[in-house]
């Protein structure tokens, strides 16, 4: 099979593709690059293939330009293989597949457990159901389906699909809720793993710090299939020089929102105006305490530098952290974080007192808060 394809849309129609059959003779037949398109073409003319699940007949497309797949004689209703399939999606999933049986893994392809109702992308050792995600899923059908896989002690690793290579380094990230969903954990530390078959390389987004419901700061790394290994490879920790590119942005970040509020219309009824007159700070310019990137800050709903405000503002009238959360007042992505928010809020209040007079710059709140970000990732691997 060749190395590289051209990705063209499939017909528009809803088409499913799928690449394994059964013969005949009740054999599974797999597409996996072991047969050229000549061979392929002898067989389509002495086999007959139908469809594993609903049982249904079966064609053997073998073109110049898409890859070999079988799709169903008619439109078909088949639930297991219900959504149709994009060319990014089958040559991804070949490639895992070939990924995976060059390290010597049990690696089967569309497998379908007729316990839960569900078909993996990949099934390997029967431990690991591998999801390769091209297009968006609605949240709670991917957790859904996560938690299938757990009923039969499968465990689930979602790889998000890209059509290409993307820029690595640290930047703004723009995620969508189903990606967010996806996120896997090095220790508790958030990553995202992604999978580009243009270029057979796995990428990582990680270290990610929430910025708002779409936006997040995060490192993009990429490694080659073929230095990739399995369980796969985990993202390494920020260095202080990566962490002060997470600094800037964050900066840059508050100035963008500080900006947005001031011309807001109303002050008095702005809140990030009326909790900077009840601290006394001037609103174009608050301290650089307020607005600092922390690890697990997604379970707030409130940008870096507004949450953090309130919280300061609340220790200061004696409202406890708690009591805070629960009123409302401080508003969660997800409530079932709660102890979560408390925790981070609790110790944002006690970085927050210990360095409020002290004189901050540039410098030195790199050294602060990269300090903190340290503790935490040793906090959060144990």
């Amino acid at each position: 099979m060749p190395k590289c394809f051209i990705f063209h849309k499939l017909e528009k129609r809803r088409v499913i593709c799928i690449l394994v059959a059964t013969t005949t003779r009740q054999q599974l037949f797999y597409l996996t690059g072991e047969y050229s398109r000549k061979e392929l073409l002898e067989i389509r003319l002495r086999e007959k293939f139908f469809c594993p699940t609903c049982h249904a007949p079966l064609l053997l497309k073998i073109g110049e330009i898409n890859i070999p797949h079988f799709a169903h004689k008619t439109l078909s209703d088949c639930q297991h293989f219900s959504e149709p399939e994009s060319s990014l999606h089958l040559h991804g999933k070949l490639l895992l597949y070939q990924f995976f049986h060059q390290l010597n893994f049990k690696a089967e392809l569309e497998k379908y457990l007729s316990e839960i109702r569900q078909r993996a992308d990949l099934l390997i050792d029967e431990r690991y159901a591998v999801e390769f995600q091209c297009s968006p899923l609605p949240v709670s059908q991917l957790l859904q389906r996560s938690k299938g896989y757990q009923q039969l002690s499968i465990s689930p690793i979602w790889l998000k699909g890209l059509k290409e290579p993307c820029l690595e380094g640290i930047g703004l990230l723009h995620l969508k809720v189903h990606e967010v969903a996806m996120m896997q954990y090095a220790g508790q530390l958030p990553y995202i793993l992604l999978f580009c078959p243009l270029d057979n390389r796995f990428y990582y987004y990680s270290n990610l710090f929430y910025v708002s419901s779409s936006r997040w700061v995060g490192k993009t790394k990429s490694l080659s299939a073929t230095k990739q290994i399995f369980p796969f490879a985990l993202p390494k920790p920020l260095s202080k020089e990566e962490f002060k590119r997470v600094i800037g942005i964050f900066y840059h970040v508050k100035k963008q929102y500080i900006h947005s509020q001031l011309y807001a219309g109303n002050r008095v009824g702005n809140l990030y105006c009326r909790l900077c007159y009840e601290l006394r700070l001037d609103v174009t310019n608050v301290p650089d305490l307020f607005g600092i990137p922390l690890l697990g800050a997604e379970c707030f709903k409130q940008p870096a530098v507004l949450w953090q405000l309130q919280v300061v503002e609340a220790h200061m009238r004696g409202v406890s952290i708690r009591r805070l959360i629960y009123s409302g007042r401080l508003a969660l992505n997800d409530t079932k974080k709660e102890q979560q928010a408390i925790t981070l809020a609790e110790d944002y209040i006690a970085l927050y007192l210990k360095y409020k007079n002290d004189t901050i710059d540039n410098s030195n709140i790199l050294d602060i808060c990269y300090d903190i970000y340290c503790k935490n990732v040793r906090k959060l691997r144990k």
